[in-house]
């Protein structure tokens, strides 16, 4: 839970926890919210393993949102996924 969620709202324990936007990446972070779930997986025969995100979901959101700079927000979304799927795939 955010810090900011708590009842009654406190400050997280440390800087280093608290991430500041960039103003440039404000439209990649919030379509990447809205669409972090919305996955598309392939069977490698045990079991099923992301592999990417819904490109369809992306766009959508990103109509959906009015966002002007659309190509370049679509890229900075699919590297913030696979960012974090490549770091979950050295944690596990």
């Amino acid at each position: 839970m955010d810090y900011a969620e708590r009842k009654p709202p406190d400050e997280p324990p440390c800087q280093s926890c608290r991430v500041e936007l960039k103003v440039e990446n404000e439209d990649a972070a919030r379509i990447f919210q809205v669409v972090r779930g919305q996955i598309r997986t392939r069977f490698n025969g045990q079991y099923d393993v992301v592999v990417d995100l819904d490109h369809n979901a992306v766009w959508a959101a990103i109509d959906a949102y009015g966002i002007k700079d659309r190509t370049g927000t679509f890229e900075k979304v699919l590297a913030l996924f696979h960012h974090q799927l490549r770091e979950q795939d050295n944690e596990g």
